[in-house]
């Protein structure tokens, strides 16, 4: 299966994602809504894509101006793909792939050196909310986000919202189709 990325200097330039029902790459329309929301925010910034798979979001973001963009999934098949497209457009000084499983990628690596300013979740639909609730959590407290960090965190548009831990303010939910895409925003502790 192969993809393309919609704006920026990579723009009409395709991408793989892996084979198989494990891997469900965030739609077109849905990414393109997402970056038109996030708009500015991603010029310059340091992304973590969490749940990688093909690398679509954070690949997308390169294109519009991140400066770098660290990508994590725990699947060889998508590592691998993951670093063939890094390659393949010419930005692989930009990105690092990091195989592991996504808690403990968060526990391992908590305090990173450089926070991240945007952080995409696009975990598999049959995560429960308990997992999301963690997930969240150890972005918020283990130093991941940055003063003005987004997390934009892919559900089902079924699902509820995934409450936010204290650090964290729920902005907005959007729905695309059968897809929920929810906003959070680092907010600072009084």
């Amino acid at each position: 299966m192969s993809m393309r990325i919609i704006a920026g200097e990579l723009k009409g330039r395709k991408i793989k994602a892996p084979r198989g029902r494990a891997t469900r790459p965030m739609r077109d329309f849905v990414r393109e809504a997402v970056f038109d929301m996030l708009g500015e925010l991603v010029n310059g910034a340091r992304v973590l894509d969490l749940f990688a798979g093909s690398g679509s979001l954070g690949l997308e973001s390169l294109s519009r101006g991140a400066e770098e963009a660290v990508f994590v999934d725990r699947g060889r098949e998508p590592a691998r793909i993951i670093q063939e497209n890094l390659d393949n457009l010419g930005v692989g000084s930009r990105g690092k792939v990091v195989r592991s499983e996504i808690l403990e990628y968060l526990r391992r690596y908590g305090s990173p050196e450089r926070p991240f300013n945007l952080i995409f979740i696009d975990p598999p639909f049959k995560i429960d909310v308990n997992y999301r609730k963690e997930l969240l959590k150890k972005l918020s407290e283990g130093g991941f986000l940055s003063p003005a960090a987004v997390v934009v965190m892919e559900a089902p548009l079924r699902s509820s919202v995934t409450e936010p831990p204290p650090g964290l303010e729920f902005r907005e939910r959007r729905k695309y189709g059968e897809t929920a895409v929810d906003i959070y925003e680092k907010r600072e502790m009084t």
